[in-house]
Formats: C-alpha cells, structure tokens, sequence
C-alpha cells in the first residue's frame, strides 16, 4: 500500500478512534501508528546497503522494485500485533497505547490485503524460516517481474 494511501486510511481510522475513545492523545497515536511502522523498511534497506535512505523514492524502489535484499519488516509482524493486543487486553495500558496498536493494527491488515506478499508472510516466524530473502517471501509472479 502507499504511503499516501496509509495516510488516508490512518486518516479514516483516527477519526473512529476519536469518536469511540473522546481523547484526542489516542487519536493522534492512532494516526501515527498507523503512519510510523513502515520505519521498519528504513531498517531494511539499511541492512541491505548500509546506509540510510535519503529519498523516498530509493526506499520505494528497493523495497518494491528491487530483487536483491531482504525483508525483514520487524514491525509487520502478526505475531508483535498479537502480544501487544495480549498486553493491552490484560494489563490495562493507556489509552493512547490502544489508540497506537488500532494504527498499527489497521496498516498491517492493509497491507496483507494489497501488498505482495504470500499469504503468510506478515506472520515473522514465515519470514523467518524463509531467510528474509524476498524471492521466497513475495508472490512469485510480482518477483520475477521485478529487475
């Protein structure tokens, strides 16, 4: 999903999020939760070149026209989303913190919806046993487009 996309979805969801709880601290949590985990591909492509991104436009080319690198996506992880939802469940957090994982709740499920990726491949245990290596984490047919 694109960035401008996210920031209309995020944009969407904060407004419910503001509605249900009445706070305002939640709602700009959710707002940036739903923005602000896609940093986890800064850290991919730093991994891979061994330097930081400088432009958009290079984040965006490796992580969706580049073959070489992997995917590590830390914060993609359907398993980080299941121990914070855990957490929040049982140990009463703030109201902001829930306002966050709505955010970031709602970016990971767009994203399986309209990325690339294998069906399993938001669950971090799949990239995992998959080495991270794009070839075996994206759909096969969208990967040998790629150059």
């Amino acid at each position: 999903m694109s960035p401008i996309a996210h920031v209309v979805l995020s944009s969407v969801t904060t407004v419910g999020v503001a509605y249900w709880s009445k706070s305002w601290a939640a709602s700009w949590a959710c707002f940036l939760g739903g923005i602000f985990i896609d940093l986890d591909h800064c850290l991919d492509f730093y991994l891979a070149k061994r330097r930081n991104p400088f432009k958009y436009r290079e984040l965006s080319n490796f992580s969706l026209r580049e073959k070489d690198g992997k995917l590590y996506l830390i914060f993609h992880s359907y398993e980080l989303l299941t121990a914070c939802w855990l957490w929040t469940w049982y140990g009463n957090p703030p109201m902001v913190w829930l306002g966050f994982l709505i955010g970031g709740t709602i970016h990971v499920i767009a994203d399986q919806v309209t990325n690339p990726l294998k069906p399993l491949a938001y669950f971090f245990v799949y990239r995992l046993k998959q080495r991270f290596l794009k070839e075996l984490i994206l759909k096969p047919k969208f990967y040998s487009q790629l150059q």
